[in-house]
């Protein structure tokens, strides 16, 4: 049986703690951006706006599917990447960094140096 190599800000193989296997982690530093809408509040698409989109015949249904599963996955608290749309800003959130598994591409949050997403 193999030891435990436990997620460490100092390290860059460490168990996933997403997938538990003891991978490579891609460190990120954190930018910030205004929200770009006209309401300049997070977007979220849940409820019957979500239901809604699972039964709008705009998109094809695997289509729908991949928006539904990403909206839920969002609702649900996941922290994950995800291309949008390109960003450029020079504002740098101190303190926080981002780990991300080579394995699963889990991602974890760091703050002050402790993994607080996945708990």
């Amino acid at each position: 049986m193999k030891a435990a190599t436990a997620p460490a800000f100092d390290r860059r193989h460490f168990d996933c703690p997403h997938c538990g296997a003891l991978a490579e982690q891609v460190w990120l530093n954190a930018y910030a951006a205004p929200i770009a809408n006209a309401e300049g509040l997070p977007l979220r698409i849940a409820g019957a706006g979500l239901e809604q989109l699972r039964h709008n015949p705009q998109y094809p249904p695997e289509v729908r599917e991949r928006k539904v599963a990403y909206w839920e996955r969002v609702n649900g608290g996941a922290v994950f990447l995800d291309r949008w749309t390109p960003v450029e800003t020079d504002l740098f959130v101190a303190g926080m960094e981002l780990s991300v598994c080579r394995t699963c591409f889990g991602t974890a949050v760091w703050l002050g140096g402790r993994m607080i997403y996945p708990n």
